[in-house]
């Protein structure tokens, strides 16, 4: 069989025209990122946020009905009602530890009705087993607060995620590789404990409120209602618990 055999010039050809290939492709890559920062910028701040959290869940492997199914947490989720004269940049500026009470911010409309998404139970999840051991058995950080989701809406999470750990720090806002590969456990709390304990709009002032915390009750990016709870017992079963995964 006789080797074919390429001229120099036909050799530079085909390297030029394989450049020319890839600098399209990265020309289509900046033309896209270009498209995706235009749209936002002619969004208000919730929709861009869903616009963003839309390609996350997509990136993420969620089919659409089930990206739908997130969003939809937040997009029926009350809205927010600050006091007059208060803004979200306004909380966010204060130092930790000197933000106002949930009443000095909201107006009570919205306190009332952020309640209400609390009426069947609360939930959270979370990688580490409840111990009655630990802190005397009570769930949270050293100073008892725990931040929790509507039983409702953690009944869709885990419905989506599917017992995936990746799938749930995408859907919590968690870094990668944050609830590890091992088990994850959801804690429950009745609507009676709720009653008896109370639930609010976390001030940010919690020791548990990091960086990411934002004002209004929402979880961040994720933008789904939570609420603070303090002092729930592991030991007293204030709580039930089973593994998600």
């Amino acid at each position: 069989m006789t080797k074919p055999t390429y001229s120099r010039q036909q050799l530079l050809k085909n390297l030029e025209s394989s450049r020319l290939a890839r600098e399209s492709s990265r020309f289509k890559s900046y033309v896209a990122r270009e498209k995706f920062t235009t749209t936002l910028a002619g969004m208000s701040p919730e929709d861009s946020q869903r616009y963003i959290q839309w390609h996350k869940y997509a990136k993420s492997g969620l089919n659409p009905s089930d990206r739908v199914r997130i969003l939809e947490i937040s997009e029926k989720a009350p809205k927010i009602e600050y006091q007059k004269g208060i803004s979200s940049d306004d909380i966010l500026t204060m130092s930790k530890k000197n933000r106002p009470n949930p009443e000095e911010v909201y107006k009570p409309s919205y306190i009332k009705a952020h309640r209400r998404q609390f009426a069947n139970g609360a939930a959270k999840f979370q990688k580490f087993k409840p111990n009655v051991a630990y802190q005397k058995g009570i769930v949270g950080d050293e100073l008892g607060n725990s931040f929790w989701l509507s039983k409702d809406h953690a009944d869709i999470i885990q419905d989506v995620a599917k017992g995936d750990n990746r799938l749930y720090e995408t859907l919590l806002g968690f870094d990668e590789g944050y609830l590890g590969d091992g088990p994850l456990y959801r804690l429950d709390v009745s609507p009676e404990v709720i009653s008896e304990k109370g639930i609010s709009i976390p001030s940010g002032n919690e020791k548990s409120a990091n960086s990411w915390w934002r004002p209004g009750g929402r979880t961040y990016p994720g933008d789904m209602p939570e609420g603070v709870m303090k002092d729930i017992s592991t030991s007293k079963g204030e709580h039930t618990w089973h593994v998600v995964n």
